[in-house]
């Protein structure tokens, strides 16, 4: 009899263990070290990126869950960037977050840091890191509806000229790919240039001059980002406007395409969220990884490397007329109150955050 109580206060013991890690921890009483690493702040993308991640961490200290907050930024330097992953894994961060230049040269920095017991997020740029967990904006889904977009506004036949980003990252490579993919459903589209302009307004600005000056002609625009800038050099050279173009979420391009189809639509136009607050949606979940909450099933998805993804799926679109997403004039009443550099930008609630883990 003694034998059998023994044997089930063992087995309550346990299921009560069970209970008890099932359950998850208060996140108040955390108060994780936490940095976040960005490889440039050089444009406005990146700029409100930091902005909204820090807003989240500020937020965050004051209810415990952080303790400190510190943003690294080795503006595009990769051997700055492997010292201030290493100074963030000195210091004893729990937390780094890392939206790295490219995606190679950090793989000792990864595996010091996983010995270390910290949890590094890679996050926009996903960095090809196995067993890691990234945060990205579901890049499959911008590029194509973009491109999709295009295509059928040029009729499915013209010349179109194509900007990348910055080729070496994983977010660029994705959208070439599923640019390409879209683009072979169109056979009578061609592609007349490829070029990149790190997403700059002032690069693309540069390298839509060059095009301009070279005398190659075009139908449409298929860019990452950066459509302020070609449109200045078009309007500085006095060079017809595309029939079509595609996306940029900052305000500036919003109130240019707005002047420029006043009277008649000059640019038909997609634009899709690649939102800057993809840092603090990872914010968000990353301090509820480290704390040891379990994902839900099917909310992450396998990545290309042995990692798993977390995508945020784009859900603002702006067109001319609001055929797709919201119209125009529409997104113009939205952010009258922003400046000409700001972005359209959001990121996931709290409670969006928790529904992500098993409760």
């Amino acid at each position: 009899m003694k034998k059998l109580v023994c044997t089930l206060l063992a087995l309550l013991m346990l299921l009560t263990c069970a209970s008890a890690l099932a359950e998850r921890s208060d996140l108040t009483t955390m108060g994780f070290k936490v940095a976040s690493l960005n490889a440039t702040n050089a444009h406005g993308w990146r700029s409100v990126y930091d902005a909204q991640l820090r807003e989240v961490a500020e937020e965050y200290m004051e209810l415990g869950i952080i303790s400190e907050y510190q943003e690294f930024c080795p503006q595009n330097d990769s051997a700055t960037e492997v010292q201030m992953f290493e100074t963030c894994i000195n210091e004893g961060y729990d937390i780094i977050l890392i939206n790295a230049i490219g995606s190679s040269g950090l793989d000792a920095c990864f595996e010091a840091a996983e010995e270390a017991g910290i949890l590094v997020v890679p996050v926009d740029n996903l960095y090809p890191w196995e067993g890691s967990i990234g945060v990205q904006t579901n890049q499959y889904v911008w590029a194509g509806n973009a491109c999709r977009y295009l295509c059928e506004a040029l009729g499915g036949k013209g010349k179109i000229l194509q900007f990348n980003g910055q080729v070496a990252t994983s977010g660029s490579s994705v959208r070439s790919d599923t640019w390409a993919e879209v683009l072979a459903e169109y056979p009578d589209i061609e592609v007349v240039y490829y070029g990149a302009h790190n997403w700059s307004q002032t690069e693309s600005k540069v390298v839509m001059a060059e095009v301009l000056a070279s005398g190659i002609e075009y139908d449409g625009i298929l860019t990452e980002e950066a459509c302020v800038g070609i449109l200045e050099a078009i309007e500085e050279a006095g060079a017809a406007y595309p029939k079509a173009m595609t996306s940029d979420e900052e305000i500036g391009y919003l109130r240019m395409l707005e002047r420029i189809n006043a009277d008649e639509t000059k640019i038909d136009f997609y634009i899709i969220e690649n939102p800057p607050g993809i840092g603090a949606t990872a914010l968000k979940l990353a301090v509820r990884m480290k704390a040891g909450w379990e994902w839900n099933d099917g909310v992450l998805a396998d990545g290309t490397d042995g990692n798993l993804v977390y995508y945020y799926e784009p859900t603002l679109i702006v067109t001319q007329d609001g055929s797709e997403g919201i119209s125009l004039a529409e997104a113009l009443e939205m952010t009258k109150d922003m400046e000409d550099t700001d972005q359209v930008s959001a990121y996931i609630t709290d409670e969006v955050a928790d529904a992500c883990f098993a409760e």
